[in-house]
């Protein structure tokens, strides 16, 4: 026997173990089933457009705020820079992506500890980042 070298599966069969398939299946249905609430809470807010539709566990989605008039290059840099905000901040962590050629905010969620509220929040916080740029753009700059 090998003992040089870690047991990469035992954190699996002890896993299984534990928990059992049922287990995991349970808690793979509940992750989707979070990103499908997600979604809908994408939808359900005129600041933020969906991007798809959820796969598995998960969302992609961005920040689109109805009463600006920016192009989607900008829009693009805004969602870039609301992600590298939110995670610096250390609140939440998700990863831009591109989707259809559109900067994205993707979150897949795989943490047994998330709630719904958290993906409210999610969204609360990621409107908040996204209206303090965009003040932070329309300022005048001190020479």
């Amino acid at each position: 026997m090998e003992l040089s070298r870690g047991f990469k599966a035992l954190k699996v069969w002890m896993g299984l173990k534990r928990h059992g398939t049922k287990g995991y299946a349970a808690a793979i249905e509940r992750d989707v089933a979070l990103a499908r609430l997600l979604s809908e809470e994408v939808r359900g807010r005129e600041d933020f457009e969906l991007l798809a539709e959820p796969v598995l566990s998960i969302a992609n989605f961005r920040y689109r705020p109805r009463k600006s008039r920016l192009e989607e290059d900008a829009l693009d840099r805004l969602n870039r820079r609301i992600v590298n905000r939110l995670v610096r901040e250390g609140a939440f962590f998700l990863a831009p992506t591109i989707l259809n050629g559109r900067s994205s905010l993707r979150v897949s969620i795989t943490n047994f500890r998330t709630t719904e509220e958290d993906l409210r929040a999610l969204l609360d916080e990621a409107a908040r980042v996204g209206r303090e740029i965009l003040g932070e753009n329309r300022r005048p700059r001190r020479s």
